[in-house]
């Protein structure tokens, strides 16, 4: 729009400059000096007229190209004003949105390094955990040589015990020391040694080295004070040596550590006997048959109690228990008993003695240690002509 303008005010003033021309070049007609004057004045005046008109139309044209030029000026600054407000309303948002995005990198920013902080962290963590497991895995790896170890000591150990086990069974009791002693010289595991240990000592008690087997008993003993089997296996080698105080304190000590151990009572029994304490010995029995009612041996003990105490009503009695075994060694036994019974209550069963003779030739009797009632016999409270019918009864089964 502006150059239009401009080019329109320059047509006009080009257009007056042409007017302007024309009249100064216009021929005047007359030869005559005075004509001269008057037209020169015409023409000067009518040039005045024209540079008059043309100055005013100057003035007017360069007024309105002034008013344009205002105008276009006012358009240009308003235009311009209103192009700079929203070019600052768009620098603005464009700052807050720029001021938003950098609050937005700050902000990840910060989270970037607390992420970095927990990865460094974790990654700490993680070596920390990766080194413990491989401290395991060695330890691990350390522990599963020392089981293979253990592993093939146990079946050396194993196939030992087994020998040496059955050998004591047999009764090779040197054999049986002799593998029993590599177990222990091969560092088992405790519960193996004091297994052996008392394995050991047992073998030692057979083969009558009553000082190493009680050297044995108490090793295990140091091990584990609590043992009822090795104050009874204790027991035992000091009733073989006759120290019947030292046994029945054994015996005594592992029937307080275990009030149903029955072999401790049947070997205390047999010390009371041994002592003539026999109503203690009869105590020990029956408190066995309780624990074990079919312990035969044990009946037959209580038999022999009561006539040794001299209670023959309960031997009436207890002769009905002692026949009802099955196998015929023991009712030949039995018979036995019966004809002691009969021959304290004066009464000389001959037919039941031919009886018993007989049954001892054909079926034998159960093996019996008769020590305790010799010396019942030998006491003084048995009549001599019961005495002598009784040793002749003992003769036959002797």
């Amino acid at each position: 729009m502006k150059r239009y303008s401009i080019a329109m005010a320059a047509l006009l003033l080009l257009l007056s400059f042409n007017l302007l021309a024309q009249e100064q070049m216009t021929p005047v007609s007359g030869v005559h000096d005075t004509e001269v004057v008057s037209i020169d004045k015409y023409v000067f005046e009518t040039a005045l007229n024209s540079a008059d008109r043309t100055i005013t139309f100057l003035q007017w044209v360069i007024g309105v190209f002034s008013g344009v030029i205002t105008i276009l000026f006012v358009i240009f600054k308003y235009r311009d004003e209103k192009s700079l407000e929203k070019n600052r309303s768009d620098l603005k948002e464009s700052q807050d949105k720029i001021e938003k995005i950098r609050l937005e990198l700050v902000d990840e920013e910060n989270k970037m390094g607390q992420m970095l902080e927990r990865l460094q962290r974790v990654s700490s963590d993680y070596e920390s955990k990766i080194s413990g497991i491989e401290n395991k895995i060695r330890e691990l790896e350390i522990k599963s040589n020392e089981l293979d170890k253990k592993t093939d000591n146990m079946n050396e150990i194993n196939r030992n015990f087994s020998i040496a086990y059955s050998a004591l069974e047999s009764g090779n009791n040197s054999e049986a020391i002799e593998y029993y002693t590599r177990i222990i010289d091969s560092d088992p595991d405790t519960q193996t040694l004091k297994i052996v240990l008392n394995n050991r000592g047992n073998a030692y008690q057979n083969a009558g080295n009553a000082a190493l087997a009680l050297k044995d008993y108490q090793r295990v003993l140091d091990i584990e004070p609590d043992l009822p089997q090795v104050y009874n296996n204790r027991g035992i080698v000091y009733e073989s040596l006759n120290d019947y105080d030292k046994a029945l304190a054994e015996y005594t000590k592992a029937i307080e550590l275990k009030s149903d151990y029955a072999d401790a009572y049947y070997n205390r029994g047999n010390v009371y006997n041994s002592q003539r304490k026999y109503n203690e010995a009869l105590a020990d029995f029956k408190k066995l048959v309780q624990l074990e009612p079919d312990d035969v041996i044990a009946k037959f003990h209580i038999a022999e109690s009561f006539i040794l105490t001299g209670q023959l009503n309960e031997l009436g009695s207890w002769l009905q228990v002692i026949k009802l075994n099955g196998e015929d060694k023991y009712k030949t036994l039995a018979m036995l008993f019966e004809i002691i019974y009969s021959l304290l209550n004066r009464n000389d069963n001959k037919e039941l003695i031919l009886s018993f003779g007989n049954s001892v030739n054909s079926s034998g009797i159960a093996e019996w240690k008769f020590g305790n009632m010799s010396a019942w016999l030998n006491s003084g409270k048995v009549k001599p002509e019961v005495k002598v019918k009784i040793e002749d009864l003992l003769k036959l089964v002797n």
